[in-house]
């Protein structure tokens, strides 16, 4: 029951795409990947695992990332609300056996909504199965759903297609939970919304037209029956959530107004305009005088750069890694050197084959920068450069031991002598003891013999540092000693031959 996370992006997540802001309708089991004859315990670690996905994937800046960032609120809603009954069975199979005959876009009455944490809350006595067999289970799954199907921030639940369970219920199979009519207690009201420009939101339709140097033709169009329409696009999601009113003063805060040759025809108005290439959230804004009604914002991605750019040495060579952006087939790499910027390229099946892209000799100090060539309609652009610092070279520094009694003091000694063909300055020089059968791996795996500081070490000269060695316990082994250098640069210690570094 190995999770398939490529499939899940496929089936899943790849079909809530372009839906920022909000979930649409869909089947609980589906969201979840969740089988049918799954134990409770294979329940239970399918769940960690696809958690773990999901806060894996929710990391960046495209549409998938939005889309698990979604599903993990949902999620935290949905456990605040039934807690271990995730981890049940026979709750998952009621979930599938009423999705097949229910209207899971369709807001019930009588199912409580939870507010914002500045409104007030319903309140009621426990159900009771006193006129009707109203299911507990019924009315959390079917509020679970509408918390899946509610827009994020929305404090209401749309009635599409004119559709609502009949008889007043959670499903149609009974009545639903107690109201201010059949209970004593009184149930607390809420509190009236702000008043807020008159008509339908706005749905933004984005589309490319074209693209050159580092700018893109974008069009953005809506249905023309919706009063005065904003849109403003950044690369960040707006800090107000859909449905939300406040002050057309409040706007300039957020993003850029787009701006561009404005037409109206057929009952749609469109704006073509011209933006910075990359990612961007274009957000619509429903005005009327001086307020503003925040609708769905919708994500367009166009020649995206490379993400998670990466440059390691191996050897003398380099080898830079990233991610590649979709639509994108060929990638330009350029690195500074001594004599100049250098340049190469590399296609994506190419990539694959060599897994990464390789700069011989590379030089040190050295900046990598990364574009990504990618069709946009009819033309091809090159993404945004991303840039990385390639760490400078190891120095190599190598050591010799020698050993020799002092008889006149009473002690035995050992010289460490250090080489390095650069001038080091301003190292750490530690010689460790270790007791166990095999030889110290670092400074804390046995007893420090000596340690040094501020040692300064020419390049193509000896340095030579004396430690004392203490008298060791007998024991069925040899005890190892080996030194380890650390400076302001990487270094890479070579140790001398092995029966050196033996002590008994």
């Amino acid at each position: 029951m190995a999770f398939d996370a490529e499939r899940y992006d496929r089936e899943v997540i790849k079909p809530l795409r372009g839906r920022h802001g909000r979930l649409p309708a869909g089947d609980l089991a589906v969201h979840y990947a969740v089988r049918p004859g799954w134990t409770g315990e294979q329940l239970a670690a399918h769940l960690v695992e696809l958690r773990e996905f999901w806060r894996e994937r929710a990391t960046g800046p495209d549409s998938r990332a939005e889309i698990c960032r979604l599903l993990i609120r949902a999620d935290d809603e949905l456990r605040r609300d039934v807690g271990d009954l995730m981890n049940d069975p026979a709750w998952w199979r009621e979930q599938g056996g009423a999705s097949a005959g229910a209207t899971r876009s369709t807001a019930a009455p009588g199912i409580p909504v939870r507010e914002r944490a500045d409104s007030a809350q319903r309140t009621w006595p426990p159900p009771t199965r006193e006129g009707g067999a109203w299911s507990w289970r019924t009315e959390a799954r079917d509020f679970i759903q509408r918390r899946l199907d509610t827009p994020v921030g929305g404090g209401h639940t749309s009635k599409r297609n004119g559709v609502q369970p009949a008889g007043g219920g959670t499903d149609g199979r009974g009545p639903g939970p107690p109201t201010e009519a059949s209970t004593a207690l009184p149930l607390q009201r809420r509190p009236e919304p702000a008043p807020g420009p008159a008509g339908p939101p706005a749905e933004l339709v984005v589309e490319v037209l074209g693209a050159r140097d580092d700018r893109c033709r974008v069009r953005v169009s809506w249905p023309a029956a919706g009063g005065e329409v904003r849109v403003r696009w950044a690369a960040t999601p707006p800090p107000w959530p859909a449905g939300e009113v406040l002050s057309v003063c409040a706007l300039s805060g957020f993003g850029t107004e787009l701006t561009g040759e404005r037409r109206e025809r057929d009952g749609e108005v469109s704006i073509v305009a011209d933006v910075p290439l990359g990612y961007h959230l274009y957000v619509p804004f429903l005005v009327a005088q001086d307020r503003a009604t925040v609708c769905h914002l919708v994500a367009l991605g166009v020649a995206e750069p490379v993400r998670r750019l990466r440059a390691e040495r191996r050897g003398d060579d380099a080898v830079v890694s990233w991610i590649w952006p979709e639509g994108s087939r060929l990638a330009l790499v350029e690195w500074s050197a001594p004599a100049g910027t250098e340049r190469g390229q590399i296609s994506r099946s190419r990539y694959a084959g060599s897994n990464g892209f390789r700069i011989p000799a590379a030089p040190d100090p050295c900046t990598i920068r990364v574009s990504a060539l990618t069709s946009v309609a009819a033309d091809e652009v090159r993404s945004p450069a991303r840039e990385v610092s390639l760490p400078p070279r190891p120095v190599r520094v190598s050591y010799t031991l020698s050993r020799h009694w002092r008889w006149h003091l009473g002690r035995r000694e050992i010289t460490v002598r250090l080489r390095s063909a650069t001038d080091l300055a301003d190292l750490a020089v530690t010689a460790v003891l270790g007791a166990e059968p095999t030889m110290p791996l670092s400074p804390t795996a046995g007893a420090v013999l000596a340690e040094a500081v501020g040692v300064e070490l020419p390049g193509g000269q000896a340095r030579e540092l004396t430690f004392v060695v203490p008298e060791l316990p007998r024991r069925l082994h040899s005890h190892w000693i080996r030194c380890f250098v650390r400076g302001g640069v990487p270094i890479v210690v070579t140790d001398p031959p092995v029966e050196s570094m033996r002590v008994s």
